[in-house]
């Protein structure tokens, strides 16, 4: 990885840590994904909401244990259907985005 993609990254990665937050629920890894930040009627604002619940899934659904192909198979699967069932509030929030402020600025999103 060149230094300029090192820091491409590492910024990246502070941006969405910034946004993201861990909340304390029993059971089902969750993450709340904020975006009061972003212009969502903007397509760089809503692409980035995207790509903020793309991470997320794939942080709920990392298995940093066992590094066996099947672990990293339910992995990927986990992180494909996380951020399918979170796409609707997605949507939601992009839909509302024109007309007004979305209420609760975030998205849930938690592993299968």
């Amino acid at each position: 990885m060149t230094t300029r993609s090192t820091m491409i990254f590492a910024a990246a990665f502070a941006a969405t840590a910034a946004t993201v937050s861990f909340p304390a629920f029993a059971g089902t890894p969750t993450i709340l994904v904020r975006y009061a930040d972003l212009n969502l009627t903007s397509s760089s604002g809503a692409e980035e909401l995207k790509a903020r619940v793309n991470r997320a899934a794939r942080a709920v659904c990392r298995n940093d244990g066992d590094k066996s192909l099947s672990a990293r198979a339910a992995s990927i699967q986990c992180t494909k259907v996380s951020v399918a069932r979170a796409m609707p509030q997605v949507e939601l929030a992009l839909a509302k985005s024109g007309t007004q402020l979305a209420e609760n600025s975030r998205v849930s999103v938690a592993s299968h």
